[in-house]
Order: structure tokens, then C-alpha cells, then sequence
């Protein structure tokens, strides 16, 4: 696999051109990020800073922003991805076979979807920018995205002789699973912005250039990293527990001799050594003074602030206000609005846009990439049945859609395909028809007047009608 992906990456290399650093370097104010680093705006107004002693300072580990990054990648990395397909009736159709989804079921042979979004997530979360080598088949669709340190890249300008615009290009420095040594002398590649996914946070000083929420938090960070290494400092030298206070004058050698029957008793106190004091000897234990606990309270501040930054509700990282209740859904409901909804969607969009979606949409309905955030509350079960069994009976899924959401088959026959109202369900302007005249009673058929020969048998009809004959002759014969 790596052999197939080295001999791609070599037809993509592009002979190492003059840069044009236009739009790069101009200033801004600071704080400045830097690789690895930032220059507070004091530091950073002088160009030769480093010679002045301003080295760039590390970002200060944090427990709070590991949290908010965390929190992201927990509920994002859980999420399967679709490739949608709009309708004319308006719904949307899942695609299966096509080149995305196979992307979002295997982006590479040796990560998972949930490795992915986790390398995506924390690299640009922490860096701003997220950056994947594209591997391409011979249909030139992505098969494959490869992962590589942000802080190992760089976006080249090339400016070509004779055009107004400029070619956008990627130098790729090293990567532990590539040996780029091979390819180009210097041991990095200089990749078109075709084949490279890059996706990115906010650009206030280039387009192309994402810059980490981090760097709005200078401050915080910076403070807690001080609270901290002050309390280390006081857990790793022990402050003692108390002073024994007296108002009577002790020499040296009393100190001395106090001190050292005070430590013979005092390591047994936790297996219920009592120490005695005699001589108004008194023992006052230290607590937390107020500059203590404003320091204490100033870190409450700084994680909130941080918390706030990175728009994870307090809830999800411990920080909660007293009387605060909220459900579930309510809590991922708020994420979604404040800060988790927007990340989704600029992941997706991004890949929108890399693998070509909607270049050419005429006769068809818009596609598009789409993780599921029905996975978040997959766990509230009670909450999922009664808004399923809600949409049933509204008539807006149906029978067979509901159960498909639990992993339960068709209803046998096909019952289950056609949505189902309640009768009482009818629009506001409804009035019903006025009833229809009873229809008339059939009319029966007048039975013709009984005829008296009709009980005659065949002798008798016949004896009646030779005597009918003979009567009538008479007749004719005496007129």
C-alpha cells in the first residue's frame, strides 16, 4: 500500500519554484502564533525578537482545553458519514456505491472513521488546520486521505509568468510513514492544492492560513499555567499543617527539644497518637488564606473562559452551577446551536468541496456529505421512542421507517410502508358535505289479475278451448 501511495505522491511533485510571500508577514496585531509557539503583541512588534532574548512561547498544557478538545472528538468520532442525494419529491436518498462513500467507510487502509475524525479534530482544533495527502485511482477519484503534521506544512503561492492569479501549492514536510528522501531532495514535497484536503478554522491573516482558538486564550492559559507550577511548588515542599504558638520566651535548645518531641508524636497522629501540650503550648493548624482562594477562584474563571471559547457546555466538563438541570437532549441540543453543529458542518462542506460535489449538478438534485447526529442520543432511549412514535403517529415516518431507527425489520405483507393519520386529522378549513336525500324506495312491478285457467291442466285447456270453438260457430251459424 505504501509502495502504491509513494509512486502517486511522485507524479504529484512539482519542481521547488520561488515562493511569492504577498499577503504573508504584513502586520497584524498580536498575540502571534507561531510553529510550536506564540509572541505576545509586546514581544512580536519587533522583528528580530529573538535576538532580544523573546523566544516563543509553548502552549501550556491544559486540562480544561484538553477537555473541550476531547468533548469534540468523543461526540464527532462516534458519527457515521452519508453521501446524500436531494430528490424531486423532496426527500433525500443514501448513495452507497459512489467514491465519498467509500472514503467515509475507509479513509485509508490503516485508520478506522473514528481514527480519522480524531487526528482531523485534535490537529485542528490544537493547530487550525488539518492537512490529508489525497491517493487517487485511475478514474482520478480519492481512494485514500493520509494524514500529516500541520506544523509540517506550508502554503506556496507559485505566481505564473503571463496570468493574473497565482497557483496554490503545498509543501508537505516530513512523515513517519512516508520516506520523502526519495522523492526530492530536502525531504519534503511540493504537492498541487488539488491533492490536498485542508480544512480550517478562522484566516485573519491569509485565506489559507487557519489559526487555532488557542490563540485567543493566550491569557487564561498563560495564568493557569502559573497557578499551576505555583502549586506544585507548595504541594512539593510541604507546607506543614499548623505552628505551635506559646507567649512564653523559649531559648534555642527549648525550640530545639520542642520541635523534636513534637515530630516523635506527631507521625503517629494518623494511627491516633495524641500529641499533649503543656505550658500554654498551643497548636494552630493553617487554612487557606483569602489570597488562596481568590487565586483558586481566578482558575474557576480561566477554565469558564476557555469553556466559553471553545462553546462545550459547562455541564460536559464538570462545571456546573448549582440548581442547574438540564436533560440530555437539552444539553446536546444547546452544543448542536453553540458550537458542535458548526464544526460538523464545516467538516462536510470542506469534503464537499474536495471530492467535487455539485461541480456539475444540472439535472440532478444537490448532493452532500452528512454525519448523523442521531448517534448522540442513541444512549436515550426513552427520549428516541417517544419522538419516533410521535413522527409514526403524526404521519410523518413511516411504520417501517420508525422501526428501522431500532434495527427492526419491515412488517411482513408491506403494512408498513404507507404513513398513518389518526381520521380526526383534518385541515382547520375543513366542513364536512351536507348529507346526500335518502334514496327513493324501489318501485315493484304491478303482478298481472290472476287468470282462473291458469290452474287448468293440458286436457282441460284443451276440452275448454274445442268447446270455445263450437260456441262461437253456433253463433256464426244462427246470425
Amino acid at each position: 500500500m505504501f509502495n502504491a501511495l509513494t509512486q502517486s505522491l511522485a507524479r504529484l511533485v512539482t519542481p521547488r519554484q520561488k515562493a511569492n510571500p504577498a499577503g504573508e508577514g504584513n502586520w497584524h496585531p498580536g498575540p502571534y502564533q507561531l510553529s510550536g509557539g506564540w509572541l505576545p503583541a509586546s514581544w512580536g512588534q519587533y522583528l528580530n525578537h529573538w535576538q532580544m532574548g523573546y523566544d516563543p512561547l509553548p502552549y501550556a498544557g491544559s486540562s480544561i482545553v484538553e477537555a473541550c478538545v476531547w468533548a469534540y472528538v468523543r461526540a464527532i468520532a462516534q458519527l457515521p458519514g452519508y453521501h446524500r442525494l436531494e430528490l424531486d419529491n423532496g426527500g433525500t436518498e443514501t448513495i452507497t456505491s459512489s467514491a465519498l462513500a467509500r472514503l467515509l467507510r475507509t479513509p485509508n487502509d490503516y485508520q478506522t472513521p473514528s481514527d480519522f475524525l480524531v487526528h482531523l479534530i485534535r490537529s485542528l482544533l490544537y493547530n487550525g488546520n488539518s492537512y490529508w495527502i489525497a491517493q487517487r485511482n485511475d478514474r482520478a477519484e480519492v481512494t485514500a486521505l493520509h494524514w500529516t503534521d500541520p506544523r509540517a506544512c506550508r502554503v506556496r503561492e507559485v505566481a505564473i509568468e503571463g496570468e493574473p492569479f497565482r497557483e496554490i501549492f503545498y509543501e508537505i514536510g516530513a512523515n513517519p510513514l512516508f520516506a520523502f528522501d526519495s522523492l526530492v531532495s530536502g525531504g519534503s514535497l511540493v504537492i498541487p492544492a488539488r491533492d490536498i484536503l485542508h480544512i480550517k478554522l478562522a484566516t485573519p491573516r491569509h485565506p489559507l492560513i487557519g489559526e487555532t482558538l488557542l490563540a485567543a486564550g493566550a491569557t487564561e492559559l498563560g495564568q493557569n499555567a502559573a497557578i499551576n507550577y505555583s502549586l506544585t511548588q507548595a504541594a512539593s515542599n510541604m507546607r506543614p499543617a499548623g505552628v505551635i504558638q506559646t507567649d512564653l520566651t523559649l531559648t534555642a535548645a527549648q525550640v530545639a527539644e520542642l520541635r523534636t518531641r513534637w515530630a516523635e508524636q506527631a507521625h503517629n497522629m494518623t494511627a491516633g497518637g495524641v500529641p499533649i501540650l503543656t505550658s500554654g503550648l498551643k497548636f494552630q493548624p493553617l487554612t487557606m488564606s483569602a489570597e488562596d482562594q481568590q487565586i483558586i477562584e481566578q482558575k474557576k474563571m480561566n477554565d469558564r473562559a476557555i469553556d466559553a471559547l471553545f462553546g462545550v457546555p459547562a455541564i460536559l466538563l464538570g462545571i456546573t452551577d448549582t440548581g442547574t438541570q438540564k436533560s440530555a437532549e437539552a444539553v446536546m441540543a444547546e452544543w448542536l446551536a453553540a458550537g458542535l453543529g458548526w464544526l460538523i458542518n464545516h467538516i462536510e462542506v470542506a469534503l464537499d468541496q474536495f471530492v467535487g460535489l455539485n461541480a456539475d449538478s444540472i439535472g440532478k438534485g444537490r448532493e452532500y456529505t452528512e454525519f448523523d447526529t442521531e448517534a448522540l442520543l442513541r444512549s436515550a432511549f426513552k427520549e428516541k421512542i417517544e419522538g419516533v412514535a410521535r413522527g409514526v403517529q403524526a404521519g410523518i415516518f413511516a411504520p417501517d421507517e420508525g422501526r428501522y431507527k431500532f434495527g427492526l425489520g419491515a412488517v411482513a405483507g408491506g403494512f408498513g410502508k404507507m404513513p398513518r393519520v389518526q381520521q380526526q386529522m383534518v385541515p382547520l378549513d375543513y366542513e364536512p358535505p351536507e348529507p346526500a336525500p335518502p334514496a327513493p324506495a324501489p318501485i315493484e312491478p304491478e303482478k298481472p289479475p290472476e287468470d282462473p285457467d291458469d290452474e287448468l291442466d293440458d286436457d282441460e285447456r284443451a276440452a275448454l278451448f274445442a268447446f270455445h270453438v263450437q260456441r262461437e260457430m253456433s253463433h256464426a251459424r244462427t246470425a
